[in-house]
């Protein structure tokens, strides 16, 4: 019996924002009551936070020789920065789905899943957009996917941005659209630069879809004129679509995100679309984006929720274990602290702002094993 605990942390609850001073333990992989004894392993966490495991809903993992795209390695962003569960957004198609299995399943210690894309991502020297062309939208190959591999394939990936659809942009979301209904699965919507017009995009979204790159800076995006939230924007949320952040390389403004927040819009989740151009700057790492949205103004508790039991709720992995700390659920804790000094930072168009604090992991337990971060943040 392997027995793990974690001493004098302040224990996070998400679900009701609050915590409690209190000892942690594990015993053999599952979060277990009462002290332990003579634990085979001590983290002495001494006032630092202990979390839920953080989960990333929009990073980029599928690394491998062929894929020309620079994604990272799950473990470097995973358990390397601290975070328990990598959510690879969309790097491959149907044709490429085994490969990721192979890549990344049976190679990575830290627990992920994934969004599948409608188009051939991951499908190395394809000339244009995956998602341009109407033979590079698998709708079948996408459905069948889901069927053989639905216990880590938790939705569809559309990237509805001319960089990526071109000409053929709506009708590819709708393709993807018709995926996720036909499997049950949510929609994730990479929002980018038109066309597809924003309005149209939003319109085919439906409860539970996720809105990713939610408040970029490009032109075309949430905010109208006079910097107003768009009417579509707001009944999207409204019906329940899920706003994730989705920094990554061009994709998150202070600005954009501060206007929206003043007007009275959400974030549900934050993430960081990381990979190889994201991850030196400006995203960097889940516990540095997670400053930024302190930057503006969003509480620790937010932060933590949006980074735990929101995203595991968001694609059914709450039923697995992640987003709270319950007895008899597997492991999955992130153990960090909130130093109290100001930090100032970048966001993805250059601009600068000072958030209270800075968060740093120092380690994340995954079933029966405590791995101290060994990444930068």
């Amino acid at each position: 019996m392997a027995t793990l605990l974690i001493r004098g942390g302040r224990v996070i609850d998400p679900a009701s924002g609050s915590w409690e001073s209190r000892d942690l333990t594990v015993i053999d992989g599952v979060l277990a009551d009462g002290p332990a004894e003579r634990p085979d392993t001590v983290v002495e966490a001494d006032g630092a936070w202990v979390a839920p495991g953080f989960i990333d809903l929009h990073a980029h993992v599928f690394s491998h020789d062929l894929f020309a795209a620079g994604a990272v390695t799950a473990d470097r962003i995973g358990l390397g920065q601290g975070v328990a569960c990598v959510v690879d957004a969309g790097s491959f198609g149907p044709a490429m789905v085994d490969g990721f299995r192979a890549h990344v399943l049976e190679t990575q210690r830290t627990p992920v899943y994934a969004f599948i894309n409608i188009g051939s991502a991951g499908v190395p020297r394809l000339p244009g957009g995956h998602s341009s062309r109407p033979e590079y939208c698998d709708l079948p190959g996408v459905v069948r996917a889901i069927e053989r591999h639905g216990d880590w394939l938790v939705g569809v990936k559309i990237l509805a941005s001319q960089s990526h659809t071109g000409s053929f942009g709506l009708d590819a979301l709708k393709l993807a659209r018709k995926a996720a209904e036909l499997t049950g699965r949510p929609l994730m919507v990479h929002l980018g630069n038109p066309p597809p017009i924003i309005e149209d995009v939003l319109e085919l979204m439906r409860p539970g879809d996720i809105a990713t790159h939610a408040y970029h800076g490009k032109h075309g995006g949430v905010l109208g004129f006079q910097d107003r939230v768009i009417d579509a924007f707001r009944a999207a949320v409204a019906r329940g679509v899920i706003v994730d952040i989705g920094h990554g390389q061009a994709s998150f403004s202070f600005r954009v995100c501060e206007q929206a927040l003043a007007q009275g819009m959400p974030i549900h989740c934050i993430s960081t679309d990381l990979h190889r151009g994201s991850l030196q700057r400006p995203a960097i790492s889940l516990a540095r984006t997670m400053s930024k949205l302190r930057a503006v103004g969003l509480s620790l508790m937010d932060a933590v929720h949006a980074v735990t039991l929101a995203p595991a709720r968001a694609i059914g992995i709450d039923r697995h274990g992640f987003g709270c700390l319950v007895t008899g659920t597997p492991a999955y804790v992130t153990v960090f602290r909130e130093h109290d000094e100001p930090w100032e930072l970048e966001d993805a168009e250059g601009a600068r702002r000072v958030a209270p604090g800075r968060i740093e992991t120092l380690g994340v337990v995954l079933g029966k094993h405590w791995h101290v971060r060994s990444e930068a943040l």
